[in-house]
């Protein structure tokens, strides 16, 4: 099991990853009013949180959302954070560690290289490490966007990197 923890205030980012990982995954999605299980296979929980408390975890991930505070966050020095390249106050209070960056800008790690209403070209632009260990090289593929944000269509593709998603489209990729 896996542990994606969603830094937002509103919960809109965290139903978009919800959504598009249960294409591939069992997930559990609790923001704090209600629990929903979808999908099948290898599971995720999707905590959507307005504030980080102490977390310890094996295997997990945190998404900051685009509105989401710009403090120092009580987590592990190894728990890798997705990120909007746009928000460099977030950034910098992460203060070293491990990020993904994801914007429209060729230094981020995950951007895009072309866009439509529907659809998305997705480029990884350097290696990354994937929660499993394995080294995933540089990319470009296709995603669905179905008019959805740019930004939670990053992150929940930044998401499936990091998750190794082997079991897809882009696994055969990997």
């Amino acid at each position: 099991m896996t542990d994606i923890i969603v830094l937002e205030n509103g919960g809109q980012l965290s139903l978009h990853i919800a959504d598009i990982l249960s294409e591939n995954y069992f997930v559990r999605f609790f923001n704090g009013k209600s629990l929903r299980e979808t999908g099948e296979g290898y599971m995720l929980d999707i905590l959507s949180v307005s504030e980080l408390p102490e977390i310890l975890c094996h295997s997990c991930a945190v998404v900051l959302s685009e509105g989401a505070a710009a403090k120092r966050l009580p987590l592990s020095n190894d728990i890798p954070f997705i990120a909007s390249s746009a928000q460099t106050a977030q950034i910098a209070a992460l203060d070293g560690r491990p990020v993904i960056t994801c914007g429209s800008y060729e230094k981020d790690t995950v951007s895009y290289t072309s866009i439509s209403d529907d659809n998305m070209t997705v480029a990884l632009n350097r290696e990354l490490i994937a929660l499993s260990g394995k080294h995933i090289q540089p990319l470009e593929f296709p995603i669905k966007r179905g008019g959805a944000d740019i930004y939670p269509c990053l992150a929940a593709t930044a998401l499936r990197l990091l998750l190794d998603d082997f079991d897809s489209d882009l696994g055969r990729l990997l």
